[in-house]
């Protein structure tokens, strides 16, 4: 599978608003702003979702609110990517400053990538309950 694609492809052209409730419905959380997933713990449940146990979540920090905690949570992403064969490189110094631009265009390469691999379908994603801490939905 191609795990690069171009910046005119149809996946860069998916809206904040539509992230934001994609990535809500799918891990049942809250988020506001696409930036708030800086801390690639976001990244690590999307790929859990599409590859059941292949993230060691015990290893993913929810709370990560300095760089270097977020850089471990990228890490671990980086590793399922290896894993997977996946070729897509993560600007990991930049989306861990949040900016909305870096964080979204990481999120739409997110999407496309679910989708490719579910083939648009949203299964019902389960997390640890330990795990699912990020602005979780009362």
């Amino acid at each position: 599978m191609a795990t690069n694609i171009g910046t005119m492809e149809s996946a860069y052209f998916v809206g904040r608003l539509e992230i934001l409730s994609w990535i809500n419905s799918t891990l049942q959380l809250n988020l506001s702003k696409v930036e708030e997933a800086c801390s690639g713990a976001v990244q690590c449940q999307l790929m859990d979702a599409v590859h059941p146990g292949i993230v060691p979540m015990h290893k993913v920090n929810f709370d990560a609110k300095n760089e270097y905690e977020m850089i471990q949570n990228y890490k671990v992403l980086q590793d399922v990517f290896n894993k997977l064969k996946i070729t897509k490189h993560i600007e990991v110094n930049k989306l861990v400053k949040g900016r909305p631009l870096d964080n979204l265009e990481f999120m739409q390469w997110m999407k496309w990538y679910f989708d490719s691999v579910n083939g648009g379908v949203l299964h019902k994603y389960v997390s640890n309950p330990v795990y699912s801490s990020i602005n979780s939905v009362p």
